[in-house]
């Protein structure tokens, strides 16, 4: 009897979590016809070396401004990306159900540290046989990450807004102007772009399997490469370690009711391919099963730091949305430890990388309306002091540095939805005592 129990109740988890995987790929059809990662700005800013203080710096915060013109949870600042001086702003929500959904077309809105102001750049076409068009935002759901290859700025078509399905979508920087290819096959959800050995790759969520596409003109066509030997359909991240590229779906954390096994697809210097073996107590250490949630786990931001992987991992949330979870550092596959932070109830929402220093952001839910977001800094991955705090009737979903200058982007969560999501924060370096010489 009690065995019975315990399967029926696994049943009813899995199709459960079936069914919501599924959802995601449930909009219906439009019948309208290097072996290390680049160096980016994230990489080449310097800060100062001071001894580590920290300051609460509440009084000090900035308000820029809240550029974005949708509900609160789509106008949650998914990513902030430096480039050439500006700041990329994403938001947007591409899941199919719930509060906000399917929030595109989405504006491309950058911040202008230089002049103090909020621009939106244009979109033009470049498929051959579709009549050259300019818009002012990408035709996506959700603009989810930016990502910096080969010194060129890109947006991946995280889910496209009243398109086929036939073909994905990316975005590259050309100028001031953006430039839509939509010539991924397949591309149901663009989650990832990556550089590798003069290639590049995407990471697809299909129909079917996680594909990962290969393109050897810099986008210009693509081919598939290889599918994910993992559950689910989706490919959502690819990083860089130890000389080789990765490229990962879903995974299950520690449990007592079924395995944790499952596999990643590691690419080497040669191109070669292969499934790697991974367990979710290894790669999501201190992550376990808790019964009545959904299972699914993934890597989602993440940066390169002294030869190893600083990622946030955490559950796969309200369509692809990432819930966090645990700061781990990752020396090689099945080899991570967790990051035991000072404040131990803060959850990581973003990374950052500068010359010799990581920081993490985070945040601490005191109330309702009560947060109080960290900013930690680390030279070895293993001790992390606070350099600043601030509190917000909501938490900082991402941030960015420039020239000593911290930006914080508030989000919100759909079940305590606030109307402070999307605004802008800037914190000047001379109110930040690690910056004071």
């Amino acid at each position: 009897m009690q065995r019975h129990t315990k399967w029926t109740a696994v049943i009813l988890t899995i199709v459960a979590g079936v069914s919501w995987m599924l959802m995601g790929n449930s909009k219906p059809r439009n019948n309208t016809s290097p072996s290390q990662p680049p160096a980016t700005e994230h990489g080449l800013a310097k800060v100062s070396n001071a001894p580590i203080s920290s300051a609460d710096v509440t009084s000090k915060i900035e308000l820029l401004g809240r550029p974005f013109t949708k509900t609160p949870y789509a106008n949650n600042v998914w990513d902030m990306q430096l480039y050439n001086g500006k700041i990329y702003l994403g938001h947007g929500n591409s899941s199919n159900l719930g509060v906000a959904p399917n929030s595109g077309p989405i504006p491309v809105i950058y911040y202008d540290t230089a002049n103090a102001k909020f621009k939106t750049q244009s979109v033009t076409n470049s498929n051959p046989g579709i009549l050259p068009s300019t818009k002012m935002y990408v035709d996506e759901e959700q603009i989810d990450i930016y990502r910096v290859l080969n010194d060129k700025l890109y947006i991946p078509g995280n889910d496209s807004d009243s398109e086929q399905w036939e073909l994905g979508n990316f975005y590259r920087l050309d100028g001031e102007v953006w430039t839509k290819y939509r010539n991924l096959p397949l591309g149901v959800h663009v989650y990832d772009l990556a550089s590798y050995q003069g290639k590049m790759f995407a990471a697809l969520g299909t129909e079917s399997k996680p594909t990962i596409l290969i393109s050897h003109n810099e986008g210009e066509t693509w081919q598939k490469y290889a599918t994910i030997n993992t559950f689910g359909f989706r490919a959502y991240t690819m990083f860089h370690l130890n000389g080789k590229l990765y490229a990962s779906g879903m995974m299950y954390p520690a449990n007592k009711i079924w395995n944790d096994k499952t596999n990643i697809l590691e690419i080497n210097e040669n191109l070669e391919k292969r499934d790697v073996v991974i367990y979710g107590n290894k790669m999501l250490p201190g992550l376990t099963y808790q019964t009545g949630t959904i299972p699914y786990n993934k890597i989602g931001k993440n940066v390169n730091f002294n030869n190893k992987l600083l990622y946030i991992a955490g559950g796969v949330f309200n369509d692809g949305q990432l819930l966090p979870k645990s700061l781990n550092v990752m020396t090689d596959i099945n080899q991570a430890r967790r990051v035991n932070l000072p404040d131990t109830k803060a959850l990581p929402t973003d990374v950052l990388l500068r010359e010799g220093k990581v920081y993490v952001l985070t945040y601490t839910r005191q109330s309702a309306n009560l947060y109080i977001n960290r900013v930690y800094q680390s030279t070895d991955l293993t001790t992390w002091n606070e350099i600043l705090r601030f509190n917000q009737d909501t938490y900082a979903k991402s941030f960015e540095e420039n020239e000593g200058d911290f930006y914080f982007g508030l989000g919100t969560d759909p079940d305590v939805l606030s109307t402070s999501s999307g605004k802008l924060l800037r914190v000047n370096r001379s109110d930040i005592p690690v910056n004071a010489n």
